[in-house]
């Protein structure tokens, strides 16, 4: 795991370098290892290296290759690197390393860009300057478990893994706040790809290639994937015995690692899994978990997992302490308005893990993929009851408090279903959203849910169609955001083994009657994995990795916001009242 910074210098003296040396330096916690730089003209790359694979020098980016004129840089991991690096092999290509990135620098100049793109499976980003093609292109992985952000203005042309490296290189004048990204903050809780908190700074989609043209200052992108969604008809059985083996493939593909490594173990049902098939693939397997006082803890199902796979076991504690100075902490690490305050116990037990890891395993992406989320059900049984119910307005109706259930009374009013959706997943109302758009400037006619409308699938079930929308928003700029991040702040390598491409498509092929087998959420999975995992753990409520923040909830609801209208204000100042 990797920090990426680089840039079209617009100089190229030597302050110039400087200070992109420094941008790139600013990601140090990603990677501590090792600092280096390629400039070719006024091209700068610049790498900080977490050393995963082949820790010698060999392994060192920026890779050149002088007889191609191709100079990469890669954050992330190739799972199926050693595959592709004797199909490049046989065809003559010699290797200097055993480091994954290199396949990319022989496969590149081998298969081609968009043949490249659709060979690799894995977690990354790749930038790759083309010398000779005067271009500089840049690929994301599917599910956008790695991230890169991206400055375009003109001929001005630079690019990091973190928002901050690009703020410490541009100048005051280009870092002018997006207004309609503060916006769609308050309905999404962060801002959806491709905006950023900034005018001219974007985060590239997964799937998706970038090429900028450095002669003509262009910017072209297209997708080099997409999801395939249908409905199998194979037996029960067939299909619990596939999940299985593509679980097994995907966890061993990705325990390949020069360090050592473990697993981040929640007591869920993801997590346990992960656990239970890659404890039986490694030799002293450990795992890492964090617990809490109080009702919520999942302390005890962690240890029960851990016990079952004869893991050495290692807990930490969460104090509600650990929570102060919430929103700076959240900046400091996101650098634009995030509202999943999971990142801190996420953090916490990331943090934790590194006292002996530096890679981990993790359970994400099991609820985006195979129906995990109870929202799932709610904004299904909506649909149904709104058959027979003939009142409400596109954006529904706002019933007084002392109405029993007005929650579900305005759910139910709403008759858009994306309106609806967004309310679900914790927008603030579109009363209150009235005002905040009057407030920052943005035009009336705005689309705010511009994001879930690029996803949605009118065809597809209702359940199946939030699935699409989640994995397509929810999971890279949430879930996968969060892990990223916090993970990378301590220098930890997470890797998610369910969001493997072969386990994408599995999930996204499956119909309704196996992912909810049985009428429960995730009914597929708990079928296929009942004779490994424990079923008091199987079977038990979903609870989610969220924390105690009482304080700071009772500060916000005294001023009468919402977690994003709370979090919001640290970015900023809003004179009127509300």
């Amino acid at each position: 795991m990797c920090g990426l910074f680089g840039t079209i210098l617009q100089n190229n003296n030597e302050s110039d370098v400087i200070a992109a040396r420094q941008a790139r330096d600013i990601l140090i916690h990603r990677g501590p290892d090792q600092a280096e730089e390629t400039i070719y003209e006024n091209i700068y790359m610049g790498h900080r290296r977490l050393s995963i694979l082949d820790l010698s020098d060999a392994g060192k980016q920026p890779m050149i290759n002088d007889t191609t004129s191709v100079s990469i840089t890669v954050n992330g991991e190739i799972y199926n690197f050693q595959s592709l690096r004797e199909e490049l092999r046989a065809a003559g290509y010699t290797f200097k390393s055993e480091s994954d990135s290199e396949v990319v620098l022989h496969g590149y100049a081998h298969w081609g860009l968009i043949a490249l793109a659709e060979r690799l499976d894995g977690m990354y980003v790749i930038v790759i300057h083309d010398r000779a093609d005067h271009t500089i292109h840049m690929i994301r992985d599917r599910a956008g478990i790695k991230p890169l952000f991206y400055y375009h203005k003109e001929h001005k042309f630079s690019w990091a893994s973190e928002l901050k490296a690009l703020m410490h290189w541009l100048p005051t004048n280009e870092k002018e706040f997006d207004n309609t990204a503060l916006y769609d903050f308050l309905t999404y809780r962060y801002i959806p790809a491709p905006k950023s908190l900034y005018k001219n700074i974007y985060k590239l989609l997964p799937a998706q290639i970038l090429s900028f043209n450095i002669k003509t200052g262009r910017i072209e992108t297209k997708p080099y994937w997409e999801l395939p969604i249908s409905s199998r008809n194979d037996d029960d059985e067939t299909l619990a015995r596939e999940f299985q083996a593509l679980v097994s493939a995907s966890v061993s593909a990705q325990l390949i690692s020069d360090v050592p490594i473990g697993f981040l173990l929640s007591g869920g049902i993801d997590s346990s899994i992960i656990t239970m098939v890659g404890a039986a693939l490694s030799s002293q397997p450990q795992t890492y978990s964090i617990g809490f006082q109080g009702a919520r803890d999942e302390s005890r199902f962690a240890k029960q997992v851990s016990e079952a796979a004869n893991t050495t076991h290692h807990l930490h504690m969460f104090d509600e302490s650990e929570m102060d100075n919430l929103g700076a902490r959240m900046n400091e690490w996101f650098d634009e308005p995030f509202g999943d305050t999971s990142a801190f116990p996420t953090q916490r037990v990331c943090a934790f893990a590194r006292k002996n890891l530096i890679v981990a395993l993790s359970g994400d992406g099991g609820d985006e993929l195979f129906g995990g989320y109870v929202w799932y059900e709610l904004f299904n049984k909506l649909g149904k009851i709104q058959r027979f119910i003939p009142f409400g307005t596109a954006k529904g109706f706002r019933f007084p408090k002392f109405i029993p259930k007005h929650h579900i009374l305005t759910l139910l009013s709403m008759r858009d279903p994306l309106e609806q959706y967004a309310y679900i997943r914790g927008s603030v109302h579109p009363n209150d959203l009235k005002k905040w758009q009057k407030r920052l400037g943005v035009d009336k006619n705005y689309d705010r849910l511009w994001a879930y409308r690029k996803y949605y699938k009118k065809d597809q079930p209702r359940r199946k169609a939030a699935q699409i929308i989640d994995f397509h928003t929810y999971l890279p700029d949430d879930i996968l955001t969060k892990v990223d991040r916090t993970s990378m702040s301590v220098s930890l390598e997470c890797r998610p083994p369910f969001l493997s491409r072969s386990l994408i498509e599995f999930a996204f092929s499956l119909p309704e009657r196996f992912l909810y087998k049985d009428g429960k959420l995730k009914g597929g999975m708990k079928y296929a994995f009942k004779d490994l995992i424990a079923d008091n753990i199987l079977n038990r409520k979903k609870q989610g990795f969220s924390v105690p923040y009482k304080s700071w909830k009772k500060d916000a609801a005294a001023n009468g916001e919402t977690l994003q209208e709370s979090l919001l204000g640290s970015f900023i100042n809003v004179t009127e009242t509300k």
